[in-house]
């Protein structure tokens, strides 16, 4: 607690003094000169502040966190270091530089430790990287800045000038906050604001790189939106990048001969080629150089000429490390690439197609290509056999999650149908208008794969399909389809197909003499295989469990409904489970228990079409 200040010079005269020196100066107040007195009294202030930092210094090393060795005390403090750098969010992960402003002796240490001072993160100011490149004296650095208008391009500039030390390298955009909608009004009437969150251009800075990075294992440059005027330097690291494993350039210009592909690559994202396409020859002789490649990311980087215009080439086969090959453009675009590359069985595939307008009518020769893409490997799996679909939206657009039965059991468990990964992936943009790419998709589909072992489907995020006739001419006839699961989806095109089932609609034999008239038994019933169907977080009323118990009640004797599971729906209690179980005759129903009520929008359980009001 700080004493109270003194009022007048004789108050503090009738005070004790600890030091001679201090007592002359009060009591020669008035005497000499007021000038002279003043510079007196000025350097008396700045003998006592010396004393009392030693004094301070003293008392802050009594503590025994600061009687340890610096080895140990930088230990500590590289411990916090990692541990914010893994934990904290990333405008947080600075916050350990809080430390050494303590006292003198954690800075002496802090400053004197190297490697506390070798990573360049988040949005960093100019002069605080500029202080840090120093402090890191000749250890490897890493840099992961998010650039925005406001980075400081000349000292990212020197960071990267450093490029024998570079051992890690990212750059991406700075993130743009989420504010509240009075905060947008404010901050769009802030010219600092908008500098800081719009796009920065990182030519000039990686222009300074030397040509080799011996140490560098991951580099990667990005943007968030499509920069057509941002590029590499001409002879960008083209000396060496013998360490190169992970390797991103997206959204902006790319030349393929610019870019510094390495042997030693695990992983490259390329997206995406604005000014000059790659060819077919450079693009497969570069794929022969990369043995070690596990992921390959194309978007936009796709050869404008048909690989049928190169008499004599032959496909591209990618080795057995290759685990995942993602690509985005158009259907002919990806059709055509398809036809230039193999892949290993394995391989698991992502496809987002770009253009809405191609798909009015099925592209077989892209979906050809696609089965084409693991023709060549020997290994024991078809890989023609659909056994699992899930249907659904993401992000609004459409999207396939396939898995192919026959899985090798040596393959693991990342392939199996039930626990693995989609075995391929294909997205769709978002459609407004017009025909349904999944539509015209799954008719293309249906020619070159063979549905007649699919056990499994899925629809999730409210899926145009499951409303669709094609629902029916698709899957109503499989004759090893039994699970329907529908995830936030409306079911009512499904019970549509069961309440018009012909094989619940004709008169069963067991009622009387032949009269001529097709009996049940004669026909065979839709979803012939059909043991379960899945219910995931769905509003129900009244008459929806009605429609429940009447259509599932139709099903003949020998296809009747094995188990119904509901879990995460709204609007149920017991008593609703219990009238399910009691309508419909030996069914299971898996209910979580569940009990949560919400408003039932008036179009949640309705047709497509508006009809039947049983729906």
């Amino acid at each position: 607690m700080s004493e109270k200040p003194f009022e007048t010079v004789t108050e503090a005269l009738a005070t004790s003094f600890t030091g001679p020196a201090t007592r002359a100066l009060v009591e020669q107040y008035g005497t000499p000169s007021i000038l002279e007195y003043k510079k007196q009294v000025a350097t008396r202030i700045l003998e006592l502040e010396h004393d009392i930092r030693i004094l301070k210094t003293c008392q802050n090393s009594t503590p025994t966190v600061n009687c340890l060795p610096p080895e140990i005390l930088s230990q500590i403090f590289l411990h916090l270091f990692w541990t914010m750098e893994r934990e904290y969010r990333e405008d947080h992960k600075i916050f350990w530089i809080l430390s050494t402003h303590v006292c003198r002796h954690w800075r002496a240490v802090a400053l004197g430790c190297a490697a506390l001072w070798t990573n360049f993160a988040f949005d960093m100011h100019g002069d605080l990287i500029r202080a840090i490149l120093p402090r890191s004296k000749n250890l490897p650095l890493s840099v992961t800045l998010k650039c925005g208008g406001m980075t400081d391009i000349d000292a990212l500039g020197e960071v990267l000038s450093q490029t024998a030390r570079l051992r890690y390298l990212d750059l991406s955009p700075l993130p743009h906050p989420k504010p509240s909608r009075t905060d947008n009004i404010m901050r769009s009437l802030d010219p600092e604001f908008n500098k800081r969150y719009s796009p920065a251009s990182c030519t000039a800075a990686l222009a300074r790189m030397g040509p080799s990075a011996p140490l560098l294992t991951t580099l990667s440059v990005s943007y968030t939106n499509l920069k057509e005027d941002e590029h590499l330097p001409e002879n960008f690291l083209k000396a060496a990048v013998p360490a190169l494993k992970h390797l991103k350039f997206d959204n902006f210009d790319l030349l393929w001969s610019r870019i510094p592909f390495s042997k030693t690559l695990k992983t490259l994202h390329l997206g995406e080629a604005v000014s000059l396409c790659p060819e077919f020859p450079a693009m497969l002789e570069t794929f022969k150089g990369l043995p070690r490649l596990e992921r390959l990311t194309l978007r936009g980087m796709f050869p404008d000429r048909r690989f049928k215009r190169f008499p004599g080439m032959k496909p591209f086969t990618f080795g057995k490390k290759l685990k995942h090959l993602s690509l985005e453009d158009t259907g002919l675009a990806i059709g055509n690439f398809l036809l230039g590359i193999r892949v290993p069985k394995t391989t698991l595939i992502d496809i987002q197609f770009t253009g809405e307008e191609e798909w009015s009518q099925p592209n077989d020769s892209c979906v050809e290509s696609i089965k084409e893409l693991w023709r060549d490997d020997p290994l024991n799996w078809t890989k023609e056999e659909v056994y699992s679909l899930e249907i659904s939206r993401n992000d609004m657009r459409p999207q396939f999650e396939f898995r192919f039965g026959s899985v090798p059991e040596t393959l693991g468990w990342r392939y199996q149908l039930d626990e693995g990964v989609p075995h391929l992936t294909v997205r769709f943009p978002p459609y407004l208008h017009g025909t349904d790419p999944n539509l015209t998709f799954l008719a293309s589909v249906q020619t070159h794969f063979d549905f007649t072992m699919l056990s499994t489907l899925h629809f999730n995020e409210d899926s145009e399909l499951a409303r669709n006739p094609v629902f029916e001419s698709t899957f109503s006839r499989l004759p090893n389809l039994q699970l329907i699961s529908f995830d936030r989806c409306d079911m009512t095109g499904f019970l549509h197909v069961l309440d018009d089932d012909p094989a619940c609609n004709t008169i069963d034999e067991s009622s009387g003499p032949s009269t001529g008239v097709v009996t049940s038994a004669a026909v065979v019933p839709c979803f012939p295989a059909l043991e379960a169907i899945e219910i995931f977080r769905k509003s129900f009323q009244k008459k929806r469990i009605d429609t429940i118990i009447r259509v599932l009640n139709k099903r003949r004797a020998d296809h009747r409904l094995g188990t119904l599971q509901i879990y995460d729906c709204f609007n149920l209690d017991k008593a609703d489970i219990a009238r399910i179980e009691e309508g419909v005759p030996d069914i299971y129903v898996d209910w979580d228990g569940v009990m949560v009520r919400k408003k039932v929008n008036i179009f949640d359980e309705s047709s497509s079409d508006g009809s039947d009001s049983d729906f």
